[in-house]
């Protein structure tokens, strides 16, 4: 069992977790979606509350994880198999102060276990104001460690040779996106499905205004039915630095003159010295009016983030 305690808690809920833990064969397969969590224990609905906060970027509203809750007293059988289990236990006898733990693959595999241990209500609310949103981060990385899991054993290896040869970069494409169009330092990669459709598009922009860079890519590259139809960015609502290193943007998209649009997220570094100055940009884009939209992003931006040079 892993302690996540004070500072430490703080440096490790933060970085992406192991490739890979040891696993019992006899183990039954954990169950339920990507992105479901079950809470035990949770009186106060406080970790309901912080796990079911909207997942920012997307067009219509969608909890960052569909949670289910349970009494301790449940919390057996098939509950025990889910694949994010988060389990509080407040008790002022047992516990001087807030310790969050982990477990893996329990009950089932693959499957991660919080446990949250807290003298008080009041003590866990404050623990949560400082550490919620890492704390949900740290759910969320393990979500997408599994998406590219899953990803390495099926991939369009085709697609990442020509990625390959046109950015010198490796990143791993998932074997659905069969469709491509190639333009000048740009390459859009699409399962071009009749409905929820999948996107992962590569370009360079310079330092400057990503919005403006982007929609020119965009409207040279990506158009609609007619002429005047174009794909361009309708807003832009979030961008998070990762010390220096690389810039994850999150917004929507939408097609000009038409009734078009979705959530899109561009992972982008400045590129090796191939390129100068030049910022290579990974994006993934998905058009579902249909369905919802969470999981199917998050799976492309699981991709995004598998970026080797």
């Amino acid at each position: 069992m892993k302690g996540l305690k004070g500072a430490l808690f703080i440096t490790l809920i933060g970085q992406l977790l192991c490739v890979g833990c040891k696993e019992n064969a006899l183990t039954p397969m954990s169950y339920g979606h990507a992105y479901e969590a079950i809470v035990v224990g949770d009186k106060d609905s406080m970790i309901y509350q912080l796990l079911s906060e909207p997942m920012v970027g997307l067009p219509q509203s969608e909890p960052t994880f569909d949670v289910t809750m349970v009494s301790k007293a449940n919390f057996k059988a098939d509950s025990r198999l889910v694949r994010n289990v988060v389990i509080v236990e407040i008790d002022k006898q047992k516990h001087k102060a807030v310790n969050v733990s982990s477990r893996r693959n329990v009950y089932a595999a693959p499957q991660l276990i919080l446990t949250i241990d807290a003298p008080s209500k009041e003590a866990l609310h404050n623990f949560l104001i400082s550490n919620g949103k890492k704390l949900r981060n740290y759910l969320v990385k393990e979500e997408l460690h599994r998406t590219q899991v899953h990803l390495a054993k099926h991939r369009n290896v085709e697609a990442e040779a020509k990625i390959r040869k046109l950015f010198g970069i490796d990143i791993q494409v998932p074997v659905e996106l069969q469709a491509s169009k190639e333009g000048k330092n740009f390459l859009w990669l699409s399962n071009n499905a009749t409905s929820g459709v999948s996107n992962l598009c590569l370009y360079t922009i310079n330092e400057g205004d990503f919005r403006q860079q982007r929609d020119s890519v965009m409207q040279r590259n990506i158009l609609g039915e007619r002429n005047n139809m174009y794909v361009q960015t309708s807003a832009i609502v979030s961008t998070s630095i990762n010390k220096e290193v690389s810039t994850t943007i999150r917004g929507l998209w939408e097609m000009k003159n038409d009734a078009m649009g979705g959530p899109f997220v561009a992972y982008m570094r400045k590129h090796k010295p191939l390129l100068q100055r030049h910022i290579l940009v990974a994006e993934a884009f998905v058009y579902a009016p249909e369905s919802k939209k969470r999981n199917k992003l998050r799976a492309l931006e699981a991709a995004l983030y598998t970026w080797k040079e």
